[in-house]
């Protein structure tokens, strides 16, 4: 007891070193996929629960619980990744979110205070009363005193360690570099990353203001190398995170395979991310190099609206939870294209979790802390305008991003639907140019992009040839003009647009409704309806656009264009 009291000495110490830390209770189910072990420190690696883990982007703890038949079984526990509604809370009172089956209910709870993760309050009354069973991890509030005093020894022995821990860890920054140690956006003192000795660095193939993109070679398989320098630690770990979300595995996101840390020759090592390469090079590159004829082009357009909307869904599947993800930096040079022509979703470093219903604290550590942070995105050309504007609506922003990536969308089918041969009279495309690059040239300003695309609501031109060709003469002006619409609330979901181009290409499927049905996004395989690929089926929900089906041709069947051997990620 002597012991215990003198640890309370030391706590003026801690409230030093590490004034706005948060410590939970962590504990993950055996059965549960995915890890939020990201979002913090574990500080006890001792074999089975309890754990105990210091927060790193927020001051926030979580618990989810399964209840089935009145008995609650401990999921999840441990640090949310951003400070919510709800984090104020000094307790842990669970709330019902999810049904993962008719005879469960998924209970999760968040809280502001050291170890508030570790017991539930109470059952809600929509809930069935009743207490966790033997097998459970964790007892409920009223338990044997003898936990409680075991979590604050804990408590007292982990403050201990973490000034043992900041004291060592500035000693160490201050011999590489001088200055403390900064877990934002320094140098990573803490981080302890696997060393990829068998990779092996090729050559250069993108530079950014964040990374340096290579192509190399991991245990025999060749791969893209995203590296970044200590300055970006920060930008590493964001995207890192996205990447590791659950579920996330879709043919048109690029492919993550692991993180680590390395470096090229004699270059210093540092953290890196190892992606799928993809020969074929970025959507820009493609269309630049080569034209396509109506159903490659077709098929290119439905691919990349097929991954946006799975990374815009929230969705529960075989247990794993993937929550909804705005892109924020959707672009021609951000979208690789695939050995069968198909379009891949890269470059997540912008990427925001969406706020859901059933969302869990697996999601990425990369959250708004504030407007400017949500208002912040990538490409200038390919911002919506309401981010030109910063009109962006806050009190959904949830909501705003998705409609402003389906803006980007919109700018890149028609970079897509400009190289289609079978769009022109002629069959020969003008050579390729970037949404607005004939109004403003290469390099516009934001000022520029605001004049154009705010001020006067001027889109990429459409051709008239367009309307002549032998497809649905309104169909794509429709479709691109119902995503970039000046009203954001008026522009299609990317499911909707995802269901549109389905129908365009599919057109044996989208003949099974009549022409003058209502305006919505209904399912396209209806009884007695020819079956469709599974990205015609995928259904949606318009918001204030339509998705009206009515198209003449399908896919083509063209010999396939030459490949290209440029390498870009």
């Amino acid at each position: 007891m002597l012991g215990t009291l003198g640890l309370w000495t030391l706590l003026p110490a801690v409230a030093q070193v590490t004034p706005n830390s948060r410590t939970c209770v962590f504990f993950e189910a055996p059965g549960v996929r995915g890890s939020a072990k990201t979002l913090g420190e574990v500080l006890d690696e001792r074999p089975g629960p309890p754990k105990s883990i210091r927060c790193l982007y927020s001051h926030c703890c979580f618990g989810i619980w399964n209840l089935t038949h009145g008995r609650a079984r401990v999921e999840m526990q441990g640090c949310r990744d951003s400070d919510e509604p709800g984090c104020e809370s000094l307790h842990c009172d669970p709330v019902p979110r999810a049904h993962p089956s008719p005879i469960s209910t998924l209970l999760t709870c968040s809280c502001g205070s050291d170890f508030c993760n570790a017991n539930y309050s109470h059952l809600p009354p929509s809930g069935n009363q009743g207490a966790p069973g033997p097998q459970d991890p964790q007892p409920t509030t009223g338990g044997p005193i003898w936990m409680a005093l075991l979590l604050l020894g804990m408590f007292l022995v982990l403050l201990l360690g973490s000034i043992i821990l900041a004291l060592l860890q500035r000693k160490t920054c201050a011999v590489n570099g001088g200055s403390d140690p900064e877990p934002v956006s320094g140098g990573d003192c803490s981080e302890e990353l696997p060393e990829l000795n068998e990779l092996c660095f090729s050559q250069v193939i993108q530079e950014g203001g964040h990374a340096v993109v290579w192509a190399g070679r991991l245990q025999g398989e060749m791969v893209a190398i995203k590296a970044f320098p200590p300055r970006a630690v920060a930008q590493f770990r964001a995207e890192r995170a996205v990447y590791q979300l659950p579920g996330l595995q879709h043919n048109h996101i690029v492919r993550f395979i692991t993180a680590g840390q390395g470096g090229p020759g004699p270059l210093p090592s540092g953290p890196l991310l190892v992606l799928e390469l993809y020969p074929k090079g970025s959507l820009c590159h493609y269309l630049t190099q080569y034209t396509s004829d109506w159903g490659s082009s077709l098929r290119m357009a439905l691919s990349l609206a097929e991954g946006l909307a799975f990374l815009h869904e929230e969705r529960w599947q075989d247990g794993q939870y993937k929550p909804g993800i705005a892109h924020r930096d959707l672009s021609s040079q951000n979208v690789l294209i695939r050995e069968d022509r198909s379009c891949a979703i890269g470059d997540l470093g912008l990427a925001l979790v969406l706020p859901g219903l059933a969302r869990t604290p697996a999601s990425a550590p990369t959250q708004p802390r504030g407007p400017a942070a949500i208002l912040e995105a990538g490409t200038q050309r390919y911002m919506a305008p309401e981010l030109l504007d910063k009109t962006l609506d806050l009190q959904d922003w949830g909501t705003a991003l998705q409609r402003a990536d389906v803006y980007s969308l919109a700018l890149l089918l028609w970079e897509i639907l400009s190289r289609c041969s079978d769009l022109r009279p002629d069959r020969r495309p003008p050579p390729f140019q970037l949404a607005y690059e004939a109004e403003l040239g290469s390099n516009p300003s934001a000022c520029e992009l605001w004049a154009l695309a705010v001020e006067e609501r001027r889109r990429p031109n459409i051709p008239s040839t367009w309307s002549c060709s032998a497809t649905d003469p309104g169909g794509l002006r429709e479709l691109l003009e119902d995503c970039w619409d000046a009203d954001p609330e008026a522009r299609l979901t990317a499911e909707c647009v995802q269901q549109r181009l389905a129908a365009l290409a599919y057109p044996q499927v989208a003949s099974c409704f009549p022409d003058s049905g209502p305006k919505a996004c209904t399912p396209l395989c209806p009884e007695n309806c020819p079956s469709a690929p599974a990205s015609a089926t995928v259904p949606c929900r318009p918001q204030q656009g339509s998705c009206h089906l009515s198209v003449q041709q399908g896919l083509g069947s063209r010999s396939p264009q030459p490949v290209s051997t440029s390498v870009r990620v």
